[in-house]
């Protein structure tokens, strides 16, 4: 059995749809209100209604030798109300007597470091409240969970998709926004990295964490599409571009010196001011995990999906 929190989330609902597929398996999701009409239409999906800040309400969620995945994180609640909604968690999956628990975290824990390419082993220095507080949620769930159950954290950079909001942006500059604009944050720009992750790769991680045979003891692993040398901001404003048939600039970009991006990074509050960051997910791959769709379909299906909701706002307006 398999219990989902954050299920109504971006990735919890790609992860919902993955995971029912297999009519075989038991799949409980924990609801807080009304059920979302994408989890309603699918079969063989239990919802289960309850609140992370409610203890009681997890018991008919969790079962015991069952596979948690934590998707849960809400930014419009205080520090310390999400600290003690994963608290909540742990002690009802140690009293349920769970098997593992995969948390989804992010890559950004690792907050303001000089490094180039960012592995699990870099030391995280997190800068932001944001940062700070999903680091201190990993903490939380590897102390307590430690000799009750097995657990594996997933470090996701940016991740990207139909129906996400990174890329978003970008796509509504390049179809309706100023043309001179864009042009100088392109020059701007350049070919800084984008840290970009298809969602459907995300997925297919933490379902292989939550199913492979391996012990997990608390193990970070970071997934990213950084490998793809189009994860840069001037080659995918370029391909987007073209997906949607814009005309491009009438004068070759003036590339500006990086420097210049990484001062105004900074300024900006951006505790990642380096363009030529990467990260590195080659731990989850030597344990035999591999991705089932490239960078390039991802950028695909993410402009099918653009193109499909600017034409059903145009025909609603």
């Amino acid at each position: 059995m398999i219990a989902v929190t954050g299920a109504s989330s971006f990735i919890g609902q790609h992860l919902t749809l993955s995971l029912s597929a297999d009519r075989t398996l038991e799949v409980r999701l924990l609801i807080h209100e009304d059920i979302p009409k994408h989890i309603s239409d699918i079969q063989g999906i239990v919802p289960v209604k309850g609140d992370l800040l409610k203890p009681d309400t997890l018991l008919n969620l969790i079962k015991p030798d069952c596979t948690v995945i934590n998707l849960a994180y809400i930014n419009r609640f205080p520090v310390r109300a999400n600290l003690i909604a994963v608290e909540n968690l742990v002690e009802t999956c140690i009293t349920a007597r769970i098997r593992r628990l995969v948390h989804c975290s992010t890559a950004v824990v690792v907050g303001e470091v000089s490094d180039n390419v960012v592995t699990e082993e870099t030391p995280c220095e997190p800068v932001n409240e944001y940062e700070t507080t999903k680091l201190q949620i990993e903490d939380l769930i590897k102390a307590k969970a430690h000799g009750h159950f097995e657990v594996a954290i997933l470090r996701p950079t940016a991740v990207f998709g139909p129906g996400s909001k990174n890329l978003l942006k970008l796509a509504g500059d390049l179809t309706a926004g100023s043309g001179f604009l864009n042009y100088l944050k392109s020059c701007l720009y350049g070919s800084r990295r984008m840290n970009l992750v298809y969602v459907d790769t995300v997925v297919s991680a933490l379902l292989f964490l939550a199913f492979t045979a391996q012990e997990m003891n608390g193990d970070t692993f970071i997934i990213s599409d950084d490998e793809y040398p189009i994860n840069n901001y001037r080659d995918i404003e370029t391909y987007l571009i073209k997906e949607f048939g814009c005309v491009d600039y009438p004068v070759p970009r003036i590339p500006l010196p990086p420097f210049l991006l990484s001062l105004m990074l900074k300024l900006a509050g951006r505790s990642n001011s380096n363009p030529n960051r990467v990260y590195q997910s080659e731990k989850i791959r030597r344990m035999g995990f591999q991705k089932k769709t490239t960078f390039e379909t991802g950028l695909s299906s993410f402009a099918d999906w653009y193109r499909r909701s600017c034409l059903l706002m145009e025909q609603k307006g």
